[in-house]
């Protein structure tokens, strides 16, 4: 009977001897800086936090991008955090208050575990410098493709190649989570950079061919308009780019290889430097709306012109500076350059236009609404009599003025392949005034004198 009441005395110490012990160590679900300290002595606890600390801040992380790697230690960066204080904080738990303050404490722990955080600090401008000299180098700019502008046509002499960069953002917001957490992408996260001129969309396709005819000019208007369209043979207008005529072709004058040739001067026909010029922007304006370009600036003559029906036509004057007089202007708002060839030959003004074909096939339609004949007369002198000798013959028709009218200009699109008509676009409205009628008239008398010198400067004037 003794021995027995002695060894329920024994078992009630030991358990005694455990609850003691229990009362000395952190309670369950309890943690600091994630680490779990359930059941630990103080002492434990504490020790097991600082080796967390010393691990988070002095793990090298292998940060990589492709074949290359880079490593980041937080400590390097001065991370450091306080974990004394958490670390007291949690051991308060179970540890402080009455026993029944203890025990609701550990009951409540059960469902709603225990969290204590260090704050985390470190150098934010080495971390940023750090991001910035990963930046250099992972940086790879983007390689355009090389088009060499030969004396024919536009040729691709290297492919474009897609460019890198470090996204410094998100890259900085995962540094600074392994610092805080200890998790976090070490996949050093980049953008592609596109090339501003790629080769897979460089088709080096005709896009675009317009021709006017020259037979009716002499040589010398021929060459003017030679002239002018060579300042675009071979010139590239990028996405973007304005192309201004006037400045391009820049001033008409001897020096720089124009000549004098006829030229409209409002209603009339007069002689100037660069005449012919008017046909080149015309040749230009209509091959560049057929390559989708966009129209800023475009005028039509006072009359009708011989080698393009009405609103087909871009007259230009150079002015006195190059800014007041007509211009044509046009921008490229498509994804791709345009290469432009001009020829000029006794038969036709051509610009020739390579790229990327546009969605559709572009024409300009001529649509003329009314049209009247010329009733305007100016009389020539025959000095030579071979077209009108005597003054008492009838005036002999020289040149047939062009007759006034009005016209819209309609930009059509076409399907490439079944060639239906896709869309139809009023581009222009114009006005056309009449041309002179110009007549011989003869200045003999029955004698075979001249008897009217002044008659060139005699005019009938008509609407």
């Amino acid at each position: 009977m003794i021995a027995l009441v002695a060894l329920g005395i024994g078992i009630a110490r030991t358990v005694g001897d455990l609850r003691a012990s229990a009362v000395e160590r952190f309670l369950d679900n309890v943690y600091v800086n994630g680490v779990n300290l359930s059941g630990q002595t103080y002492e434990d606890g504490l020790a097991l936090v600082s080796q967390d600390r010393d691990r988070r801040l002095n793990t090298t992380y292998a940060l990589t991008y492709g074949d290359n790697s880079w490593g980041f230690r937080p400590s390097d960066y001065g991370a450091s955090f306080d974990y004394q204080e958490q670390v007291d904080l949690a051991w308060n738990l179970g540890h402080v208050g009455s026993r029944a303050d203890r025990k609701q404490v550990a009951d409540n722990l059960q469902t709603a575990p225990a969290h204590f955080n260090s704050e985390i600090t470190y150098n934010e401008e080495a971390v940023e410098e750090f991001v910035d000299e990963l930046y250099d180098e992972i940086y790879q700019a983007p390689v355009d493709a090389e088009v060499a502008v030969t004396s024919t046509r536009p040729e691709i002499i290297q492919d474009s190649k897609n460019g890198v960069e470090l996204d410094r953002e998100r890259a900085t917001d995962n540094l600074v989570a392994l610092i805080e957490t200890g998790e976090g992408s070490t996949q050093l996260p980049v953008e592609t950079l596109l090339p501003a001129v790629t080769s897979d969309n460089m088709e080096m396709k005709v896009v675009a061919k317009f021709a006017t005819d020259v037979t009716f000019r002499g040589s010398d208007s021929r060459s003017n308009v030679a002239t002018a369209l060579s300042f675009f043979n071979g010139y590239v207008v990028y996405p973007g780019d304005t192309c201004d005529f006037n400045a391009v072709v820049g001033p008409r004058t001897i020096g720089r290889g124009f000549k004098e040739a006829p030229e409209y001067a409002g209603n009339e026909k007069v002689k100037g430097v660069g005449g012919g010029v008017c046909q080149a922007s015309t040749t230009l304006y209509d091959a560049v709306l057929m390559a989708n370009m966009t129209i800023l600036e475009r005028h039509n003559h006072k009359m009708t012109v011989s080698y393009v029906e009405p609103s087909q036509d871009a007259a230009v004057e150079y002015g006195t500076n190059g800014t007041d007089g007509k211009n044509f202007v046009f921008r490229n708002d498509t994804d791709h350059a345009i290469y432009i060839y001009t020829s000029v030959d006794r038969e036709f003004a051509t610009v020739t236009i390579y790229g990327t074909r546009p969605e559709y096939h572009y024409q300009l339609e001529s649509v003329v609404l009314d049209e009247q004949k010329s009733t305007r007369k100016r009389y020539e002198p025959d000095y030579s009599g071979k077209e009108v000798y005597y003054i008492t013959d009838k005036p002999k028709l020289k040149i047939e003025g062009h007759g006034s009218c009005h016209s819209e200009g309609w930009l059509v699109a076409y399907d490439w392949d079944t060639k239906e008509e896709v869309s139809r676009e009023q581009i222009s409205y114009d006005s056309y005034v009449a041309g002179m009628n110009v007549y011989w008239r003869g200045v003999h008398d029955e004698k075979g004198n001249v008897v009217d010198p002044e008659a060139e400067k005699k005019d009938e004037k008509g609407t």
